[in-house]
C-alpha cells in the first residue's frame, strides 16, 4: 500500500541553524552540513551555534522520524476522537494546538507530542474525519468549526493567553479564525514534526 506524504521533507532545517556560514563544523557550507546530517554522516551537535533547547528539539525530531507511524495513502475520511486532550497538565496560559479528527492525523500528532513534557491543550476539530489537506478542499476545517470546538470544550473561557497554533496547510484561514474567535492565531508548520523546532524554547524533553 502506498504511504501518504507527511511533508517531513518540507522542514527547512537551515532556518533553525546560525546562517553565518561560520564553517566551524568543517563543512564547506551550512547546506553541505545539513545534507550530511540527513544522510547520517554528521551529527547536528557539530554545529557550534545550537543552544541546549534547540539541540533537544533536533533530538526530538530524530526520535519522531524513528517512531513515525506508517500512514496509508487514503482518499476517504477516517473519523476518530473529536474534542480536547489535556497534555501534561496545561493551565490557562498553555498553548492550544488545533488539528482535525482524522484517525491518522491524530496518531501522527500524538507521536510528535510524545517527545515533550511541555503542557498543551490539543483540540481535535470535527473535520468529518478528513485529513487537514482534504478538509481544506472540502471546507470541513474552517473558522466556524474551530469556534464551535472552542465553545464545546470550554476553552473560550479557560484560556487567558488565547494562543492558538493551527496546521500549516490551514494558513489561508488564519485571519478568519482570528476574527471569529478573537484568539491569537499562529500558523504552524506544514509538517507537524517541525513543532519541536518551532517551539524549541518550551519543548522540554519528557
Amino acid at each position: 500500500m502506498s504511504s501518504a506524504d507527511l511533508y517531513i521533507n518540507s522542514i527547512d532545517i537551515k532556518k533553525y541553524l546560525d546562517e553565518s556560514e561560520c564553517l566551524k563544523c568543517g563543512f564547506s557550507s551550512c547546506n553541505d552540513f545539513i545534507e550530511s546530517v540527513k544522510e547520517g554522516k554528521a551529527n547536528i551537535e557539530e554545529c557550534k551555534f545550537i543552544g541546549k533547547n534547540r539541540l533537544n528539539a533536533f533530538k526530538a525530531l530524530k526520535k519522531i522520524e524513528i517512531n513515525w507511524p506508517e500512514v496509508p495513502l487514503i482518499t476517504f475520511p477516517r473519523p476518530a476522537y473529536t474534542g480536547l486532550i489535556e497534555l501534561n497538565n496545561p493551565d490557562e496560559k498553555s498553548i492550544i494546538l488545533i488539528t482535525g479528527n482524522n484517525e491518522f492525523t491524530e496518531q501522527v500528532v500524538l507521536t510528535v507530542l510524545g517527545t515533550t513534557a511541555c503542557p498543551f491543550y490539543v483540540l481535535f476539530v470535527d473535520t468529518d474525519g478528513n485529513t487537514i489537506d482534504m478538509s481544506m478542499i472540502y471546507n470541513t476545517f474552517n473558522a466556524e468549526r474551530v469556534l464551535d470546538a472552542l465553545e464545546k470544550t470550554g476553552l473560550l473561557n479557560v484560556s487567558s493567553e488565547k494562543n492558538i497554533i493551527i496546521p500549516g496547510l490551514a494558513h489561508s484561514i488564519e485571519n478568519e479564525i482570528k476574527k471569529l474567535t478573537r484568539f491569537n492565531v499562529k500558523t504552524g508548520p506544514v509538517c507537524v514534526a517541525e513543532l519541536p523546532l518551532l517551539l524549541s524554547d518550551i519543548w522540554i524533553p519528557p
